[in-house]
């Protein structure tokens, strides 16, 4: 039996990530036109310079991870320090604007092809959690899915800004993760498609497979890995996992 055909044996839930791996997007085009509508929607509150100041505050908090705050609160802190108002005021400000905001950015995304047929094939094999990078609430995840035209109810569940608290590709966050749904590591497989984010999941023991419009399937290292990782197609995991059903 072969290494790989032993590992994939073991495989009983997948993690699946969301942007790139099941919806694609434009790139630096979704990037600026999201910073280009919190900017407007902050201005009237922080000035223009204010409001870039918070935004990379933001995203810097979200690089460290947390051992008792989950990731919506530390950034209703931060919005709260800033204009000097209440939690609660604070959390009814980024929750209207992040509603307001997303539903405008569909334009920039698209299905990922070959990834709703997969996800079709493995959810009635395999328990599946939506390993998003948690920086969203859960409904605009599921808002994102139904963009790749997928169904949210696919998944047990999805990690998200409220359920949280470090983000990828912190060790904490796949630690976290397999904590809250009781899996093993050495029994999960991450979907991805991104090295820097999921690759760093196998530190912590989980397999991992990129995927990608590559032609074969190669070994992917990384220093500190504790599990194996590959990249290849969709095609080429689905027949990976299937082997693996079908051994004696």
């Amino acid at each position: 039996m072969s290494a790989t055909l032993e590992i994939m044996l073991n495989v009983q839930s997948l993690l699946v990530d969301l942007d790139g791996t099941l919806l694609g997007n434009r790139g630096l085009n979704v990037s600026l036109d999201f910073v280009t509508r919190a900017v407007r929607r902050l201005k009237p509150l922080l000035g223009t310079r204010g409001a870039f100041t918070t935004l990379f505050q933001i995203f810097r908090e979200f690089q460290r991870p947390h051992g008792e705050l989950t990731n919506d609160v530390r950034v209703i802190t931060i919005l709260a320090e800033k204009l000097n108002i209440t939690m609660e005021e604070a959390r009814h400000i980024l929750r209207d604007g992040v509603l307001q905001i997303f539903p405008k950015l569909a334009p920039h995304f698209y299905p990922i092809q070959g990834a709703r047929e997969f996800l079709d094939w493995a959810k009635d094999k395999y328990p599946l959690v939506l390993a998003t990078n948690p920086v969203w609430p859960e409904e605009i995840a599921q808002l994102r899915l139904e963009w790749a035209g997928i169904d949210p109810k696919t998944f047990r569940s999805i990690t998200h800004v409220r359920r949280m608290k470090a983000c990828k590709p912190a060790a904490e966050y796949y630690q976290e993760v397999l904590q809250q749904e009781g899996f093993s590591a050495e029994s999960t497989l991450l979907i991805g498609d991104d090295v820097s984010m999921d690759l760093p999941a196998t530190r912590v023991g989980v397999s991992v497979f990129i995927v990608g419009k590559y032609k074969r399937v190669t070994e992917l290292h990384l220093d500190g890995m504790k599990a194996p990782a590959w990249r290849g197609s969709y095609q080429a995991l689905r027949e990976m996992l299937q082997s693996s059903q079908s051994a004696p």
